[in-house]
């Protein structure tokens, strides 16, 4: 009866060795990653070389001729005259 009891504390020990939150570990792998540094860069790669406040030069379309161009819609127009 005495080795069984010896056994499962042993064993309890084990698991308890395996199982044991290292704070100090965790805490050294957050502050060695690189989140700010890799936030950094995505924000200078999507801003690219553009400068700040400043938006991207855009697309413009000209019709080939002086007229303007109407856009009319079904259902747009029942929708504006309902909320109208």
């Amino acid at each position: 009866m005495e080795e069984k009891v010896l056994a499962m504390e042993s064993q309890a020990e084990a698991l308890g060795q395996l199982s044991t939150d290292d704070l100090e570990g965790k805490f050294a792998l957050l502050e060695s990653s690189s989140v700010d540094d890799d936030f950094t860069n995505l924000k200078k790669e999507l801003s690219g070389s553009s400068k700040k406040g400043e938006l991207p030069e855009g697309k413009t379309t000209v019709p080939s001729s002086n007229t303007i161009v109407s856009f009319q819609d079904a259902e747009i127009d029942k929708e504006l005259n309902e909320l109208r």
